[in-house]
């Protein structure tokens, strides 16, 4: 059997149709593109001369000459230097025997390195001083896929080991590392077993004593000012929604409290009996309190006269966005802008409503968190003992004590025609029907909150 080291230009190199791959013969070219034009072609090719012509078939390296050719089409280089039609490839050119057999001899005998021994090896080259973001450029990766591999790198050595020896599916060292504390991983693995060791249940047991990202509690504290106050943060890196858990509660607890006493601060100079935070969301609905509502003037000229000619822009932009077609780049601006201006025409009712100061001397406010995690006040809540002397302040008699909940409730009457649409009455006459509570930083406001509360 003779065969020779050669060089042959690129150009004049093609794919042998006795390569044996067929599936997935093309996986991993730019992977392998990236590679080789970092590290050279360190795997020579297997070539014989075309029966016709000057070119000669590639039996061996079907993969590499595909990722050269790719380098060729992008302009790219290998180790510096230009990839073209002239550059010289490294080939052992084989002269005699079956091409079938030994590009079969290729494929068959290669033997896929263990995840285990990868990942080291990405930790070492970190440890060796390259950056993830290098050594993703190098081997044609992702830079999160590199930081993931550089994550199960640091798990446990016994959780590393056990891997190993085929004891830790791929799915469950993942899941084990989410956490970075090896004792907490080891105590997942080796101390439990059966269905504790499927990998949604590794998760939950690594962090159950943690805050989701997601939780109401962590988007109103912010996960920013969470990890400045010195807040510990796990990132699960493998989960789709690039999921995350915050590990000191009781932190999150206290910045959450402080920032809500903050806006109590501002709330309780207003002529409110009391002002109370809350972390309960539940808290409002379970206390028994009564509740007072905020009386509705007439709009001034000049409130009825904005209104009116927000009215008719209301009315011009939903026509402008029914008639777009589906798919409409504009859909989403004017939607925007129908949304602002909803605001402002909500914004001018909610300055004719204001509370008697009377009732407000036997009511208070709770300042808490909303579903959404942003703060919410809600005014003109009455205790059971302010019960009866604010019946009393209304001329209520006697059997009118247990109807805390309707106290303050007057019949409004009704106000001059707005000149608005059906649409725009309906939806205002929606928004402004909800609860009174004040969000932040929703459009929902109240001329007694300050200013700087104020969307």
């Amino acid at each position: 059997m003779n065969m020779n080291e050669i060089t042959i230009p690129l150009g004049k190199l093609v794919p042998s149709k006795a390569n044996v791959r067929r599936v997935n013969s093309e996986a991993g070219r730019t992977e392998l593109a990236a590679s080789i034009e970092a590290h050279g072609l360190i795997h020579n090719l297997v070539a014989r001369k075309a029966p016709k012509g000057a070119k000669f078939e590639v039996v061996a390296g079907g993969r590499r000459l595909g990722a050269l050719r790719l380098l060729l089409d992008e302009g790219r280089t290998v180790q510096g230097v230009a990839v073209t039609k002239d550059y010289p490839v490294r080939a052992v050119l084989r002269e005699e025997g079956s091409d079938t057999e030994i590009s079969l001899a290729e494929n068959d005998q290669r033997e896929p390195m263990h995840p285990v021994d990868e990942v080291i090896a990405y930790r070492d080259l970190v440890e060796q001083g390259m950056a993830a973001e290098d050594i993703a450029s190098r081997f044609g990766k992702s830079v999160v896929t590199v930081r993931q591999r550089l994550k199960l790198a640091s798990l446990s050595p016994r959780i590393l080991d056990a891997m190993r020896a085929d004891e830790v599916t791929l799915e469950q060292a993942k899941a084990l590392a989410v956490c970075d504390d090896h004792m907490a991983q080891e105590a997942a693995w080796f101390e439990q077993d059966g269905w504790s060791r499927n990998p949604s249940n590794i998760r939950s047991f690594l962090t159950s004593a943690h805050v989701r990202g997601t939780d109401r509690l962590a988007q109103f504290v912010g996960i920013e000012a969470y990890e400045a106050a010195g807040g510990g943060v796990l990132r699960d890196l493998f989960a789709d929604d690039g999921l995350t858990f915050l590990t000191d509660r009781p932190l999150l607890v206290k910045l959450a409290g402080d920032r809500l006493e903050a806006a109590a601060g501002e709330v309780r100079p207003l002529g409110w009996k009391w002002v109370e935070i809350s972390l309960d969301s539940g808290f409002i609905h379970g206390g028994g309190f009564g509740r007072i509502h905020a009386v509705r003037r007439d709009p001034t000229e000049a409130e009825q006269a904005e209104l009116s000619a927000l009215a008719g822009q209301y009315d011009e932009l939903a026509g402008a966005i029914d008639a777009y077609a589906e798919g409409d780049p504009q859909i989403e601006a004017d939607e925007a802008k129908l949304h602002a201006l909803e605001g402002r025409i909500e914004a001018i009712q909610k300055a004719t409503e204001a509370f008697d100061p009377q009732e407000m001397a036997l009511a208070g406010c709770v300042v808490s968190i909303s579903y959404d995690g942003t703060l919410q006040v809600t005014p003109g809540l009455v205790k059971a003992e302010d019960r009866k002397a604010l019946a009393v302040l209304e001329g209520a008699d006697s059997n009118d004590e247990d109807e805390g909940d309707e106290a303050g409730q007057e019949e409004m009457p009704e106000t001059e025609a707005t000149g608005m649409s059906a649409a725009l009455t309906e939806e205002l006459t929606a928004i402004r029907t909800q609860p009174c509570v004040w969000n932040w930083p929703g459009v929902q406001m109240w001329p007694w909150l300050p200013s700087c509360m104020r969307w």
